[in-house]
């Protein structure tokens, strides 16, 4: 079982704190679904990277469980995939290249294979042989949201999921949603009602002042 301990947590830019004193315990059971909830600029994003280690607290401590045991920081990564409008994908790559990249580093559901992804993403063989830096913004949110959910993690952190979406992008996230709800623990941030209906948890993040809502 894998437990995310938050200890006093707190984090500030340029002497302006977005939060102060969080502790709490989340445990990430498969089935279960959170949503970190507030305004542009209130802290959710960060909140995500806090979470999975990419930025550190200004006051604080985090760590992960597994089975009881704490794992080092740099193992978290193996346990969580993420996508994110800060998440930069490589533009000089072609998609091709970079699933297979991506395959080696941490691996997808074993039936998710080059044809799966291009698929589900309603991509051609040409797309995915062309240079992800000539993608619009509409089929990069595509490609980060089913690299995000693709992948064997428990955890799937999914940061503005509507980002850059048309119609039938929303309808990619509603269906990758369903399909794989019971497979993971789904974490959205987001200020859409919309984007979060199925999330059983929320937290809130409002003033500088959290509160969870289960």
């Amino acid at each position: 079982m894998l437990q995310i301990q938050l200890t006093g947590c707190g984090k500030n830019y340029q002497k302006q704190w977005l939060f102060r004193n969080l502790t709490a315990n989340l445990n990430i059971n498969l089935g279960d679904s959170l949503a970190i909830l507030g305004k542009n600029g209130s802290g959710k994003s960060t909140l995500t990277l806090l979470l999975t280690g990419q930025i550190s607290p200004t006051e604080g401590s985090i760590n992960w469980i597994i089975n009881g045991k704490k794992i080092d920081e740099f193992q978290w990564h193996n346990h969580y995939s993420l996508s994110s409008p800060s998440l930069e994908l490589p533009e000089e790559l072609t998609l091709i290249e970079w699933f297979q990249f991506q395959s080696k580093i941490k691996p997808f559901y074993d039936f998710v294979d080059l044809e799966y992804l291009l698929s589900t993403c309603n991509f051609s063989t040409k797309t995915a042989n062309k240079a992800i830096g000539n993608y619009s913004s509409g089929m990069k949110q595509r490609v980060k949201l089913c690299l995000a959910i693709l992948t064997n993690t428990p955890l799937s952190i999914i940061d503005e999921p509507f980002s850059n979406l048309d119609s039938e992008g929303i309808d990619l996230y509603y269906s990758l949603i369903e399909k794989f709800q019971q497979q993971k623990f789904f974490v959205i941030a987001s200020n859409r009602s919309e984007e979060y209906t199925f999330a059983k948890s929320r937290i809130q993040i409002e003033n500088g002042e959290i509160s969870f809502q289960n």
